[in-house]
């Protein structure tokens, strides 16, 4: 924009209006053009493991490897390439790695003024006020307050006197066939309709974890958030598929022949799978490269083989756990979640073992020891909190550094499923934190313990109960596990 201010300015002494006017407009259009792929937007890594580029191109140096849900700040885009920054450096990256969520904004429907604050505290400095009608940018939610953009800072409302809204283009895409659309945002809700995989609805608002949608017809109903994705991409929603090379292998960039080599993976090199087309894998490496390799060149993998898991749920028998609003007990709900899990992780190699199966007591200590015992190589007890406020939601994990101050013996697993998890449509973050829970302190084995949900918050309670919310959850999980190992490696 600068160069055409200059070249105006020439014109203009040279008196040629006709020229000058000419050059105004396509100035304008030219801005307005770079504007709009330039605007700075966010969006979030939806793998782990893939390398930024120095170019727009795979055969280009890496600057950095992104763990999967490191935000992004897109500041511009080239063909199916977008150029990000993040906290430690800036690169390219694919498009098809990146998700864009649906653009909302935090809306105070409610006849009075709300206030903004510094942090996710209602003891935090209150900055500003929404009033009544009033809407702001929103980011992401975080202590079940909604982050917001405010005067060009981040800030804070509560969640649970505002709403979200979201721009009508935006669209969200049904994961799974025959996906009930309700009438309101609650499993008790009439079923309107069923949505099948790939198909795509306007996205009007969001609560509690579900999604306001637009219908077809003019209505509008109500989907779970963890049954829906931001893209079409082959894995979204659903396990990675992994393989291994059969032998030295070099890895083209496109699906066939004729693309030209990237560079060469040794035999036996584990890669996730995360497109097909025409025999050929789209695959990404253990060093964040991407490419693609024949399907004769590869063969299938089971990438928990060899690994010994000890799963936990929470409390059991004299010991319920929480008690939620309506009645239920925690100790049933971690053990329904744990079954889940068991059955994937099984599936993917892994050989699982549980401190119960049944509902009967087990002290903490004993199910520490129980990984050493065992000789496991990790150990995760499952849990849903509780708290005395029914407003608080959200997901968190946990590590101790009582005994051990090296990451890898508690926080490197917390954090790995943690950040699987909260990729998840309607569910939000709550954080990783380093807590002296006697389970985690009494072993010598890597542990980490997850709070999945607020069973004292009645929506949440609602959530974490439904079959399809608990199979998402313990896939995320499962994907969680298997980054752990991977980044080990």
């Amino acid at each position: 924009m600068l160069k055409c201010l200059i070249i105006l300015n020439i014109i203009a002494k040279g008196g040629n209006m006709k020229k000058l006017k000419l050059l105004i407009f396509t100035c304008v259009i030219l801005s307005l053009s770079i504007s709009s792929v330039y605007a700075a937007t966010f969006g979030y890594s939806n793998i782990s493991g893939i390398a930024l580029h120095q170019y727009d191109d795979y055969s280009s140096p890496i600057t950095e490897i992104l763990k999967i849900r490191t935000k992004l700040k897109i500041t511009g885009e080239k063909d199916q390439w977008y150029n990000v920054k993040t906290e430690s450096g800036e690169g390219w990256i694919e498009k098809y790695f990146v998700t864009v969520p649906a653009e909302k904004y935090v809306v105070n429907n409610t006849p009075y003024k709300i206030n903004i604050r510094t942090s996710p505290a209602s003891t935090s400095k209150a900055v500003g006020q929404l009033n009544p009608g009033d809407k702001a940018k929103y980011i992401d939610t975080y202590h079940s307050w909604n982050i917001i953009e405010y005067q060009g800072n981040e800030c804070y409302t509560a969640s649970w006197l505002t709403d979200l809204e979201c721009e009508n283009s935006q669209k969200i895409y049904i994961l799974y066939d025959k996906t009930d659309i309700r009438d309101k945002a609650s499993f008790d809700g009439n079923v309107i309709v069923q949505g099948n995989r790939n198909d795509s609805y306007e996205v009007a608002g969001e609560k509690n974890g579900w999604f306001k949608i637009n219908l077809p017809n003019g209505q509008t109903g109500y989907v779970p958030g963890w049954l829906t994705g931001y893209s079409q991409n082959y894995y979204s929603g659903r396990n990675l598929s992994y393989k291994k090379t059969v032998g030295n292998l070099n890895i083209k960039s496109g699906p066939s022949i004729e693309y030209g080599n990237l560079r060469t993976l040794n035999g036996e090199s584990l890669v996730k799978v995360v497109n097909s087309e025409n025999g050929w894998d789209k695959v990404v490496c253990q060093e964040g490269n991407v490419g693609w390799c024949s399907i004769d060149s590869l063969k299938e993998t089971y990438p928990l083989s060899g690994k010994s898991i000890l799963i936990d749920p929470g409390h059991g028998g004299k010991d319920p756990g929480s008690i939620s609003c309506s009645g239920k007990y925690e100790k049933y709900v971690n053990l329904e979640t744990a079954y889940k899990l068991k059955e994937i992780l099984e599936s993917l190699g892994a050989n699982v073992y549980m401190t119960r199966d049944d509902d009967y007591y087990i002290t903490n200590k004993e199910r520490g020891r129980m990984a050493d015992n065992l000789n496991t190589d990790i150990l995760l007890s499952i849990h849903h909190n509780s708290l005395n406020n029914s407003d608080y939601f959200g997901l968190s994990t946990y590590y101790n550094t009582i005994n051990y101050k090296d990451p890898s013996y508690g926080y490197d697993l917390a954090e790995a499923i943690y950040l699987n998890a909260i990729t998840t449509n309607g569910i939000y973050r709550d954080g990783i934190l380093d807590r002296n829970y006697e389970v985690l302190r009494e072993t010598n084995t890597p542990a980490a313990l997850i709070e999945i949900g607020f069973m004292s918050n009645p929506n949440e309670e609602m959530n974490v109960h439904n079959e399809s919310f608990q199979y998402v959850i313990a896939e995320k999980i499962a994907n969680g596990i298997i980054d752990y190992f991977n980044n080990k490696n």
